[in-house]
């Protein structure tokens, strides 16, 4: 069970990180736990999940990617042809993705957005809806920043810093769960090994990384991430056994 800080928002540790994917998997989407698969995340915020999902401009430096809606009301979207900032209302379980998300970066950061912000409807929701009643009038939302937190400075994040902190280290997990990438990874280093033999040590990570990223859809970054986290040091593993 998850620990709640004072102010009764969750509160997970990196640790749990995995089990919350997979607990998500279970509610909304299990065939993803059957066998590895491109999670059709769109799909499961759409039709799993209820979602309303839709593409609008955040903010003018592309610094927000995605925002969850957590109440019905005003909030703020960037309009391109005028070069300003309006107020529009917005629905109660809304989803707000910036149009340029796979163009500007990729069509694994669109997948990613797309987790990130279900999963704060999923695990978030009901912290935000206890707050509108302190302003009914505003939409209640939390938005994706483009930034990287201080971890070294969790003492004094606010509520909105841990939701975020976790959205963020979950997201790909769900796009990833542990069993099925688990598969894959050893899936693809059977396949590569032999090209690996002859085209050296650096090869087998590239192409297990470039083989997970098509077949999950995710950045390069996000299985880059995701292999050490679960362990598979093929860098190593390859240096290793040319040194034998």
């Amino acid at each position: 069970m998850s620990i709640l800080l004072s102010s009764n928002a969750p509160h997970i540790s990196r640790d749990e990180f995995d089990k919350e994917a997979v607990e998500f998997l279970k509610k909304y989407y299990p065939e993803a736990l059957e066998r590895p698969m491109t999670v059709p995340i769109l799909y499961i915020a759409r039709n799993r999940m209820g979602l309303r999902v839709v593409e609008k401009r955040l903010t003018e430096d592309f610094s927000v990617l995605g925002q969850m809606c957590f109440t019905s009301g005003l909030t703020e979207i960037y309009d391109e042809e005028d070069g300003s900032y309006k107020m529009v209302k917005a629905r109660y379980g809304t989803m707000i993705i910036d149009p340029n998300i796979a163009t500007k970066r990729n069509e694994g950061c669109k997948n990613n957005t797309i987790a990130h912000e279900a999963f704060h409807w999923h695990k978030h929701r009901d912290y935000h809806i206890a707050v509108s009643i302190v302003d009914t009038q505003k939409a209640l939302n939390i938005r994706s920043l483009f930034e990287e937190y201080d971890e070294s400075n969790k003492t004094n994040w606010s509520d909105e810093e841990w939701m975020e902190w976790q959205a963020r280290g979950i997201a790909p997990r769900i796009l990833m769960p542990p069993e099925q990438f688990d598969e894959m990874v050893n899936r693809y280093i059977k396949e590569h090994s032999a090209e690996a033999d002859i085209n050296g040590s650096c090869y087998l990570h590239r192409a297990v990384v470039d083989s997970l990223c098509d077949f999950f859809q995710v950045s390069k970054q996000s299985a880059e991430i995701r292999l050490l986290e679960r362990g598979h040091f093929l860098r190593n593993i390859m240096e290793t056994s040319e040194n034998k």
